[in-house]
């Protein structure tokens, strides 16, 4: 997903985008200050290690595959796990693969998570994401600069 967030990334490299199997880190140069992404994959082998790196983070940017149905349950149960450590941690929720034809609505996948759940105390943002043909992120909030907004918003 950080690939779909790089500018300057080459659409080429942009455009063979996979499931992250590791870590990734990434810095994004913003007006006001430096923002630093890490990527863990969602690998079963790879969630022991996201409560290690949750404690030391401003915003939560959970990206789900909103096509793979079966998956969704499993999605539900680890984010309410990261929920409850910090209950004030802002979460964005990113539905990612919205262009697939069997991939859940915004509204499907705002149930399936229970996102009605979460407290009114936390921010909570759940978006609609692609990567386009060009291999750029795509969502609901108009683009990238947008985007970037929003995580400055709630640091």
């Amino acid at each position: 997903m950080l690939q779909g967030l790089t500018p300057g990334e080459s659409t080429a490299k942009r455009g063979r985008c996979r499931p992250t199997r590791g870590f990734n880190f990434m810095s994004l140069n913003a007006p006001a200050c430096q923002l630093d992404f890490l990527e863990i994959g969602g690998g079963e082998d790879l969630r022991r290690y996201w409560l290690d790196y949750l404690r030391k983070t401003h915003v939560l940017v959970y990206v789900v595959d909103s096509s793979d149905r079966n998956r969704l349950p499993l999605a539900k149960a680890e984010l309410h796990r990261l929920l409850s450590v910090d209950r004030q941690l802002p979460v964005v929720v990113l539905g990612n693969k919205q262009d697939k034809p069997n991939a859940v609505s915004v509204s499907e996948l705002h149930e399936a998570l229970s996102l009605g759940s979460v407290t009114d105390d936390r921010k909570l943002f759940l978006l609609a994401a692609q990567l386009g043909s060009d291999g750029a992120l795509r969502n609901s909030c108009r683009g990238l600069d947008t985007f970037q907004d929003l995580l400055l918003q709630l640091i």
